[in-house]
C-alpha cells in the first residue's frame, strides 16, 4: 500500500513538471557574493513563441533578510540590453517565509517576465544581488543562507 502511494506521488511530480523547457542553477558554497554576476544563455532548443521566465532562489535558515533585490540585464537577439531592478518579498511581516519549505530549504518561485517573445533564442540574462542594509549605501558583501539560483523557462 505504502508503494502505491509513492509511487502516485512520484507521477503526479512528473506530470506537474511536463512544461518546463529549461531549467538551469547556478550553485553557491557560502551564500551569494555581490561580485558575483550569474550569466544565462536561453538554449537554442526552446521554440519561438510566448514564455514565462522565473527565477528560482534556494536559501537556508541563514538568510536574514524577508526580500531580495535583483539587477538584471537582458539582451535580446537584436543586442539590446534591458536594465532592471527587481524587489522580491520573501516573508511575511510575522517572518514567515513565503517559499516552499522542504526539511531546511525554502524554495521561491518568482516570475521575471510574463509572455516574453523568444522569437530567436539569442537571449542571454544576467543576474546579481542588490542588497542594502537599512540606511546604508554601501551594498552587502554576501547573502549568507542562499544556496543557489535559476532561470525557468515555462
Amino acid at each position: 500500500m505504502l508503494n502505491r502511494i509513492w509511487i502516485i506521488i512520484l507521477l503526479l511530480n512528473f506530470s506537474s513538471c511536463n512544461n518546463t523547457e529549461f531549467l538551469k542553477f547556478h550553485d553557491f558554497k557560502n551564500g551569494w557574493d555581490k561580485n558575483d554576476v550569474l550569466t544565462f544563455n536561453f538554449p537554442k532548443t526552446i521554440e519561438p513563441k510566448t514564455k514565462d521566465i522565473f527565477f528560482i532562489l534556494r536559501h537556508n535558515n541563514d538568510y536574514p533578510y524577508s526580500n531580495i533585490f535583483l539587477i538584471t540585464e537582458l539582451q535580446d537577439p537584436a543586442n539590446q540590453v534591458l536594465i532592471d531592478t527587481f524587489e522580491f518579498k520573501l516573508a511575511q511581516t510575522n517572518g514567515k517565509w513565503l517559499g516552499d519549505k522542504k526539511i531546511s530549504v525554502i524554495e521561491h518561485k518568482l516570475l521575471f517576465k510574463k509572455s516574453l517573445e523568444l522569437d530567436e533564442n539569442d537571449f542571454s540574462l544576467k543576474v546579481r544581488t542588490s542588497m542594502r542594509s537599512n540606511n546604508q549605501s554601501n551594498e552587502i558583501e554576501k547573502l549568507d543562507g542562499v544556496i543557489n539560483f535559476g532561470i525557468l523557462i515555462d
